[in-house]
């Protein structure tokens, strides 16, 4: 396996990847839809190689990587959110119609996208069939098996597009990039794969899929399976299976242990199911069923003296370097500002400064290639640029500040003159300063490219892109377009948070407005349970001594009480600590029993049943938050709970979790189970125009709560199967009892 060239890498490092154009629309319809499940935008996102690399790489990128790395579309989607999500449709859209990369209408793809999706449904059947746990895992391998042919064409073009010509078969096509590059493109995709540093053999499958039978036989079953997911996926194997055994399944059935009629079944069930999908979204058959791309017919060249026409009256490229005109540089300016609306409406979207940067970043790898992107913003009563703010990029730049200076460093420069700066400019208005060597070694780059961030009015920032000479000499053609989403980025970032200040005006008066409401409330509340607490006592008073009512008034009094604290409450003006102390959490069940447990469970066919470890050990925690949280869980579950089902609440305690002991509340119902869609946001308010006279705050109340508490809540639901949460709350040491 050889090292893929250096000039090779720095080509491919910098290219945006083609969308299948049918996948690439519906991507964007589905992600602008605030309904759509993440289930469904995943089944589509599996359908085309490169929106999947795209959408693991945003995924598995070291701003956005929360924990361990990610394999599924669906985690992956769930990890960046819808409006991350919209940002990357919109810039998509933008690089499908303006990048440069790949010329679309000179070449067919049609068979490409087919072979990528047979190998990829197959790989998940045979997965399946030899038990492989991982099957999305193997659907993604199969699905980018050949990413690297797209990435190829993309960095070179007709070289390489000539090459693709002069293969008939893919099983040739190896040796010849090696003989032209120097590389192949199952090392390509591979090395793609390789820059998430995933946990996985995916890379691996993608490089080892052209190696014969003998070789993959001492492989990773994940290899395994891509390479037999390869063979299974000619055409011509699937066909010949009706005279007979065709060529090449006799290794695979070998090396999977399964029977040969059982793997053609497969390739056949494969073949039809991505029939029925090119069908639906209208890909065509690929030429002479080839899973190379191909180049599609060229037009007729036009008489001489149409050619003249043509050639005097065409508009120039955007890009042409030979058009200096003043007139040119308007058009593609404004070109370039037409083409970034949809990511303005997207970043307008965005909810914060942190949202809104990171949106920004990754819609720069996006657009223009450019993967090492920091953003220094302006700190005007220090007259400084910071990163400290800024999240998702080097923890160095993050504590680096950078004086308005013009000769300390370009970054500065670019600031205080409104012009793009770069280590490679030809005459340099600043000297190379240890500033920018130390941000280009953060970004581990050859130098650095500065833009402002301008408005009309003011300095935001500046963005800092890592680049090599190579990079800058083919980003310098598009400058203007940078400085477009530059200004589109600072413009977006000053309107929002002017809209902020002036909300959390709105806010403070608001706020005002509703505790003195509250007060009042609160006051003329707390008369009448006054009463009926007192009313209370003198009942209290009459009953016989051995009178078992006596208990149960007792907890209609602490209720009371309760209910008065959390009226009380609402009209601080701040919001109250919690007042941790021990609690016995069997016995609160016990007097939650006692007065809810006929009324929420026994009335409607439910059986309650305890089951109470003895001598459990005290929580430290709140008593009427931890009687709030149960009650709000309890009302759920007779909620959801059908006639003749079962709720079974348990404790536990010594729970072990990180070195800290905690008191175990377990809380399962054998109802109908949480829906998917209500598990991806399980502790969020639900929207009420959904719902009428619901809110869905329950849950989100126990969450925070819990979370109040210094506890942890967990929740494991499947359809038909129940629901059960587990509540765990600190424990208090026994020996403190």
């Amino acid at each position: 396996m050889q090292a893929i060239p250096a000039p090779i890498v720095e080509v491919i490092e910098s290219l945006q990847l083609p969308t299948m154009p049918q996948i690439l629309l519906r991507f964007l319809e589905e992600a602008g839809d605030e309904q759509a499940s993440m289930v469904a935008l995943a089944q589509l996102v599996k359908r085309d190689a490169s929106l999947t690399a795209r959408i693991l790489t945003v995924a598995n990128s070291p701003g956005l990587r929360r924990g361990s790395e990610l394999k599924s579309i669906k985690q992956s989607l769930l990890a960046l959110g819808t409006r991350l999500v919209q940002t990357i449709a919109a810039c998509l859209v933008v690089q499908n119609v303006f990048g440069r990369n790949l010329d679309a209408q000179r070449y067919d793809l049609a068979g490409y996208w087919r072979h990528s999706l047979k190998v990829g449904e197959l790989a998940r059947a045979i997965a399946d069939k030899v038990g492989y746990v991982e099957t999305e895992e193997a659907y993604l391998a199969g699905l980018l098996h050949d990413v690297g042919e797209l990435i190829l064409l993309g960095g070179f073009g007709d070289r390489y597009g000539a090459l693709l010509g002069r293969c008939g078969l893919e099983g040739d096509l190896a040796e010849l990039e090696y003989q032209e590059l120097g590389t192949n493109h199952s090392s390509v995709g591979a090395w793609l794969v390789d820059q998430w540093q995933l946990p996985s053999f995916m890379a691996d499958a993608i490089l080892f899929h052209h190696l014969p039978a003998e070789q993959i036989a001492s492989a990773d079953q994940l290899s395994q399976i891509v390479w037999a997911a390869h063979v299974g996926s000619e055409d011509h194997g699937i066909e010949a299976s009706d005279a007979g055994e065709p060529d090449g399944v006799a290794p695979v059935t070998m090396l999977l242990g399964i029977e040969a009629a059982d793997f053609l079944s497969l390739c056949r069930q494969a073949a039809e199911r991505v029939d029925l999908l090119a069908a639906a979204l209208d890909v065509a058959e690929g030429p002479a069923g080839s899973a190379l791309p191909k180049r599609r017919t060229p037009l007729p060249v036009p008489p001489a003296a149409a050619a003249k026409v043509i050639e005097e009256t065409a508009a120039p490229a955007p890009d042409d370097p030979a058009d200096d005109s003043a007139g040119a540089e308007l058009e593609a300016a404004a070109r370039g500002m037409a083409a970034m609306q949809p990511l303005q409406r997207t970043l307008f979207s965005l909810e914060n400064d942190a949202e809104m940067l990171l949106a920004a970043r990754e819609s720069a790898r996006i657009l223009f290639g450019l993967g090492r992107v920091a953003f220094f913003l302006l700190q005007p009563a220090r007259s400084v640029l910071s990163g400290a703010s800024v999240g998702g990029q080097p923890v160095l730049l993050q504590r680096l500040e950078i004086p308005l200076e013009a000769e300390l460093s370009l970054a500065a420069e670019a600031a205080l003159k409104g012009h793009t700066r770069s280590s490679f400019d030809t005459e340099r208005p600043v000297p190379v300063s240890l500033i920018d060597v130390q941000i280009a070694r953060a970004l581990n780059s050859e130098g650095i490219l500065c833009v402002p961030m301008l408005t009309s009015e003011t300095l935001v920032g500046v963005i800092v892109f890592g680049i090599s000479a190579a990079q800058f000499a083919r980003t310098r053609k598009r400058i203007a377009w940078l400085n477009s989403f530059a200004r589109l980025t600072a413009a977006t970032l000053e309107t929002w948070r002017k809209m902020r200040d002036r909300d959390e005006q709105i806010e403070a008066a608001v706020v005002g407005r509703f505790r003195l409401q509250a007060r009042k409330a609160a006051h003329e509340a707390g008369n009448p349970l006054g009463i009926i607490k007192n009313y209370l006592k003198l009942i209290l008073q009459k009953l016989p001594d051995d009178s078992e009512l006596g208990d149960q008034i007792g907890i209609l009094r602490e209720e009371i009480d309760r209910v008065a604290q959390i009226v009380r409450q609402l009209s601080e003006a701040t919001t109250t600590a919690t007042q941790s102390g021990q609690v016995d959490v069997n016995e609160l069940i016990e007097g939650m029993r006692a007065l809810y447990g006929e009324m929420l469970f026994e009335s409607s066919g439910i059986e309650l049943v305890l089951d109470l470890a003895p001598q459990l050990a005290l929580a430290m925690a709140d008593r009427n938050s931890v009687k709030q949280i149960l009650l709000n869980l309890w009302k759920n579950a007779a909620e959801a709970s059908p006639a003749g089902s079962r709720f079974v609440i348990s404790t536990w305690d010594s729970v072990n979790q990180n070195g800290r002991f905690y008191v175990e509340i377990r809380l399962s119902d054998s109802g109908p189970g949480l829906p998917a869609e209500v598990m991806q946001s399980l502790y969020q308010p639900l929207d009420s125009s959904t719902k009428p006279g619901h809110a869905g705050l329950g849950l989100s109340i126990v969450a925070a709560l819990v979370d109040k508490l210094g506890g942890h809540i967990t929740c494991q639901s499947r359809p038909s199967h129940g629901t059960t949460f587990v509540i765990l709350l600190p424990q208090v040491a026994r020996s403190a009892r």
